[in-house]
């Protein structure tokens, strides 16, 4: 057998591959034998039908049957001689064979890309924010406080802005005819607030209990005409921000300054957390600006078809281009980090042992005792483990990134988050 390996770029490969006749010859009479056994036609006994008229009929069809038959064979037994481990089906052409002459064939397919890294154990420089709560943070906090511990009043003289509409939306075409099942019943609205401000908040002041109100609603996609039917209008009474509602959040503060104090210390630690991811998408955006990798078209296409199977589950609508204009980048952006990836955690021989796994369990248990059988049941199975071991390893990795990482903390104020999230 021969083979001549080229390659196309840095993942594609092109393989041709020859077998000699002297090779194949015996298996190609078996396989003529066997053909020739089960031929029959008027005049002739099955299986005896003489060779010559045997090639001339069937001739055709035998080799053609034959050089597919061999073509996984011997394509193996090439990936073997020259070690490589494809990562994706291959496509065969110029396959070419007739009896008593060589099979050969072309394989193309993608392999795992050279991963070349930049030199980062030189101490490679990333930026990231850190930011700061401010007082109108722990005031919206105390407002989700007040609201979850407010009281109800029905009303009956008329809606006003920010009371709450219980209703059922049945969606109503141009003329104002229902469309059939798309009636979402005992849905709550809060007037003034969310999609239900300006012109389609105006429609429901005064409205009371049985009225039906006709509003459009200005969707992502198309706006909506709804008719809702009133079933209930509510106001929502707050409790005082004083030290009782305080005590009541929370029995171990006695003011509500206290309570202002670890709300706040709560919001830095909730910040801090999202730093920390910052902080390691900067180290993946330095890897993937500085490495020298490919994406793979083989596992694009699978990460697209990935995306597209979700947003089937969830019914979502999606034109094919416009997946593919919208995710590609997205897609390579995923698979180049986790080529490279793959690449540090070998050159820096990073491991999880398993005594690493068992101390992460003994953690979790520790920290909710009282779910111990279900955690221990959880991971029993592997796939719950293999995903543990993946975490653990990939903590164990950013580590290891951060110690030849040099971060700049700019440190900003909640105010300029909003200001971004306005723009």
């Amino acid at each position: 057998m021969k083979t001549n390996l080229k390659e196309i770029n840095s993942y594609t490969r092109q393989l041709d591959v020859t077998i000699t006749w002297n090779l194949i010859e015996k298996d190609y009479h078996l396989e003529f034998n066997r053909a020739r056994s089960r031929y029959s036609m008027p005049g002739f006994r099955k299986g005896k039908v003489p060779i010559t008229i045997v090639k001339k009929n069937l001739g055709p069809s035998i080799d053609a049957n034959f050089a597919e038959n061999s073509i996984n064979t011997y394509y193996r037994k090439a990936l073997e001689e020259l070690q490589i481990a494809p990562i994706n089906e291959a496509s065969i052409d110029n396959l070419n064979f007739k009896e008593g002459l060589d099979l050969s064939f072309t394989a193309h397919f993608e392999v795992h890309p050279e991963v070349n890294l930049p030199k980062f154990k030189k101490k490679f420089k990333i930026k990231a924010v850190r930011y700061l709560p401010e007082d109108v943070d722990v005031e919206q906090e105390l407002t989700n406080y007040q609201e979850q511990h407010a009281t109800i009043k029905t009303i009956e003289s008329g809606a006003e802005s920010g009371n709450f509409i219980r209703g059922d939306f049945q969606v109503i075409d141009e003329s104002g005819l229902p469309v059939s099942e798309n009636k979402l019943e005992d849905q709550y609205i809060r007037l003034g607030f969310g999609m239900f401000k300006e012109t389609a908040e105006k429609v429901f002041l005064g409205a009371k209990v049985g009225d039906e109100i006709e509003v459009t609603i200005h969707g992502k996609d198309k706006p909506l005409n709804y008719k809702v039917k009133v079933n209930r209008v509510e106001e929502q009474i707050l409790p005082e921000l004083n030290n009782e509602l305080a005590k009541t959040i929370n029995a171990k503060f006695n003011t509500l300054e206290e309570l202002k104090i670890q709300i706040k210390e709560n919001l830095q630690v909730s910040f801090d957390k999202d730093h920390k991811e910052l902080i390691r998408k900067e180290i993946i955006n330095y890897f993937i600006d500085n490495s020298k990798v490919d994406a793979p078209e083989s596992m694009v296409s699978i990460y697209l078809n990935q995306i597209k199977q979700d947003l089937l589950k969830r019914n979502q609508q999606f034109e094919e281009k416009e997946l593919h204009d919208n995710y590609k980048s997205h897609a390579e952006w995923n698979i180049k980090w986790f080529l490279i990836k793959d690449q540090i955690i070998k050159e820096e021989d990073i491991d999880v042992t398993d005594e690493e796994i068992k101390n992460k369990i003994d953690e979790m248990i520790t920290q909710n005792k009282e779910n111990e059988d279900k955690i221990r049941d959880f991971m029993k199975e592997s796939k719950n483990k293999q995903n543990l071991y993946n975490e653990i390893l990939n903590d164990k990795l950013f580590d290891n990134l951060c110690d030849y990482a040099k971060v700049k903390v700019v440190e900003q104020s909640t105010n300029e988050l909003r200001k971004k999230q306005a723009a």
